[in-house]
């Protein structure tokens, strides 16, 4: 018999597999990036139907099996985008956990990025932000929390603070040098 692990996760992204299953990409506080399948979520009636949708946050309980890992029951913790996907802010969060699911590559605990998205998520909820700025900053984030951009001193405070206080710290030339890093990072990722 297999565990069940009771965690919280970040739906990533999806995708359809076979007649009515899922694939779902979730990155977890314990586990890191986790890629689980879910049986029959598409056939309707099914339970976990509204419970994984992309973007959302969840508490997931998940099965490792030998070669997958599955999911077999949700709830929504809370999903920023509902009904808001057209909003700057909104769109700044979903291309963050884009990059996120692109460049996180395997499972691995990393608690200050985990952080770093539940921040985010909380600030797209408040939709008070500076869209430019909000997607600058929480993708220089990510990329330095997975190591493709070096942190110079100067900005290490950015990386320390919480989110809502580095983003009221940005300045013209913060926002320049983190826009920069971004897309050097992804030039030389070759992803």
């Amino acid at each position: 018999m297999h565990a069940i692990h009771h965690t919280e996760a970040i739906v990533l992204k999806s995708s359809t597999h076979g007649e009515a299953n899922k694939r779902l990409w979730l990155f977890t506080r314990e586990f890191g990036l986790v890629v689980a399948a879910v049986q029959g979520v598409r056939k309707p009636g099914a339970k976990l139907r509204g419970h994984i949708t992309d973007y959302s946050i969840i508490r997931a309980d998940l099965v490792k099996g030998r070669e997958v890992w599955r999911l077999i029951s949700a709830s929504v913790v809370t999903d920023p985008t509902t009904g808001r996907i057209r909003e700057p802010v909104v769109r700044a969060y979903v291309r963050t956990l884009s990059a996120l699911s692109r460049f996180l590559v395997d499972e691995g605990v990393n608690d200050e990025l985990y952080e770093h998205i539940l921040d985010c998520a909380a600030m797209v909820e408040e939709g008070i932000y500076e869209a430019k700025i909000f997607d600058a900053l929480s993708l220089w984030r990510v990329f330095t929390h997975l190591g493709y951009i070096a942190i110079e001193e100067r900005d290490a405070e950015l990386l320390v603070l919480p989110l809502k206080e580095a983003y009221e710290k940005m300045t013209d030339q913060n926002y320049a040098r983190i826009i920069e890093s971004v897309k050097s990072a992804i030039e030389q990722s070759h992803l």
